[in-house]
């Protein structure tokens, strides 16, 4: 048995609680009607975006790309975490999501033993239902823990596996989310043995760079493609037992916008096209020079002449 199966039934018990939740009270799609499916004939596809920069470009990419090719596609954009935007593509609140290889697989198979990004893509369509998925995209994003410099110099701490030497002293600091995710706290102490003094969650990247760079955390949650790693120096943590799987950019989709050509034509046309180090630039502009997502999908599709 794999670690990852070791927590996959808390994982799964936490999943479910936080499905619950999502009521119409709290739902940010409940104020709308079911959306109309796509089809060849071009009826409307909307794409929701995940609540971080990154998913709002991919959003923007994929409905201004469609849109070009004459399809009738607009973006939703910052519903939320997984839990909420899947139930969304379920109910045909949305049809089509930006997604990430690794992290799709484990939230459909707790169980997951792929590990290789081929086993990933490999094992996805029988995961995840009567969903479907596009092609995937060399760019990838993957989650990663960092530490400053310093800290890093003083402490030792170059691998995951050095967590446990500093942990039930440090505070680890990450999107609310992770919490309760397979990679996050449950999987470093199963894992790795690192059990940390706290975990402090951030709805905002920046207050969490200051936080770090200030010792109020010590270890942080990023993603790679984020520019706050590079531009502060950020010592990446080695993952030895492959905690985090691959994250390669997957659009996911409801069976309806499969069919229609013209959509996944203009959707494949951006994941070809895209790569990690323009991903991390685009991120950069909106996060740093605070350019709206759509001017900077607009900029970039313009420059790869799919619009």
């Amino acid at each position: 048995m794999t670690p990852r199966r070791l927590i996959a039934s808390a994982a799964l018990a936490v999943a479910t609680l936080a499905l619950a939740a999502c009521g119409a009270s709290s739902d940010p799609l409940a104020d709308q009607s079911a959306a109309p499916s796509a089809s060849a004939g071009g009826a409307p596809v909307i794409v929701g975006s995940a609540n971080f920069t990154e998913s709002q470009v991919l959003a923007e990419l994929y409905a201004q790309a469609m849109k070009a090719k004459g399809v009738d596609a607009s973006a939703k954009l910052n519903i939320g975490s997984r839990e909420v935007y899947i139930k969304a593509l379920q109910d045909n609140s949305i049809s089509v999501i930006p997604e990430y290889t690794g992290n799709l697989l484990l939230y459909f198979d707790k169980n997951a033993s792929a590990t290789t990004a081929a086993e990933v893509e490999q094992a996805l369509p029988a995961a995840i239902g009567n969903l479907k998925l596009g092609k995937a995209s060399k760019a990838a994003d993957q989650d990663v823990y960092v530490v400053t410099k310093q800290y890093s110099e003083q402490n030792g701490i170059t691998s995951l596996e050095d967590l446990k030497k500093v942990s039930a002293n440090a505070i680890l600091g990450g999107p609310s989310e992770l919490k309760d995710r397979a990679y996050g706290p449950p999987g470093l102490k199963s894992i790795y043995g690192a059990t940390f003094k706290q975990f402090k969650p951030y709805d905002s990247p920046a207050v969490k760079v200051k936080d770090l760079n200030d010792n109020k955390i010590q270890v942080a949650e990023f993603f790679t493609t984020e520019s706050a790693i590079v531009d502060n120096g950020y010592v990446q943590l080695a993952d030895p037992q492959s905690m985090i799987l691959p994250q390669n950019v997957i659009p996911l989709m409801r069976p309806d916008v499969a069919g229609n050509t013209a959509a996944t034509g203009a959707i494949d046309s951006v994941q070809a096209a895209l790569t990690t180090e323009e991903l991390t630039a685009l991120n950069k502009k909106v996060d740093v020079d605070r350019q709206d997502p759509d001017q900077v999908a607009t900029e970039w599709l313009t420059s790869k002449g799919l619009v």
